[in-house]
């Protein structure tokens, strides 16, 4: 039986199966498209994703770590600016050997209540890659008021990247820990 347009029964059911399949790939098309920008923590060896949160533009974080000589926290804090990081400021208590004892043109050198902060740094990254600390560095992200020591998402000694990435529904289920 035809239909005003000369369709059969047989032929609606494979216009709709085409729909179907079409609207089917379109789907899948849109869901491996990167569109979402996200924070994330990937093994340097093997890029293993260990860690990911979507971010905005501006998003700012730290990372905390234990100086190997001074054995006093040193924050180095991080702005998201587009695909980069933008380090911005770093705060420390001892100020001697093994700090970085030049400042960037722009930048200060400020002593608060006993903790120095380097300020108005604008140092851009496209990536951090360090090692995870094994013996007292005790690495820590401080992100949105968490603390996440590094060594729990990966072995200390091993290298990390942190980096901006653009990612995908698809992405997205291959396994997010944050």
């Amino acid at each position: 039986m035809s239909n005003r347009f000369g369709i059969n029964r047989k032929g609606r059911m494979n216009v709709r199966l085409f729909s179907f399949i079409l609207a089917l790939i379109f789907c899948i098309i849109l869901a491996m498209f990167p569109f979402d920008d996200a924070l994330v923590i990937r093994d340097s060896q093997t890029g293993r994703l260990l860690w990911e949160t979507p971010v905005d533009n501006g998003l700012s974080f730290g990372i905390r770590w234990i100086h190997s000589i001074h054995r006093t926290p040193v924050v180095e804090f991080f702005r998201v600016e587009g695909s980069e990081l933008v380090e911005y400021q770093m705060s420390f208590e001892d100020y001697g050997i093994g700090m970085n004892n030049q400042l960037a043109p722009g930048e200060q050198l400020v002593n608060r209540n006993g903790t120095f902060y380097v300020e108005n740094m604008h140092r851009l990254f496209p990536e951090i890659r360090l090692y995870i600390g094994q013996v007292r560095a005790n690495h820590t992200l401080l992100f949105q008021g968490e603390e996440i020591p590094l060594r729990t998402l990966d072995r200390p000694g091993s290298s990390i990247t942190i980096r901006v990435e653009k990612r995908s529904i698809i992405d997205r289920l291959e396994g997010s820990t944050s």
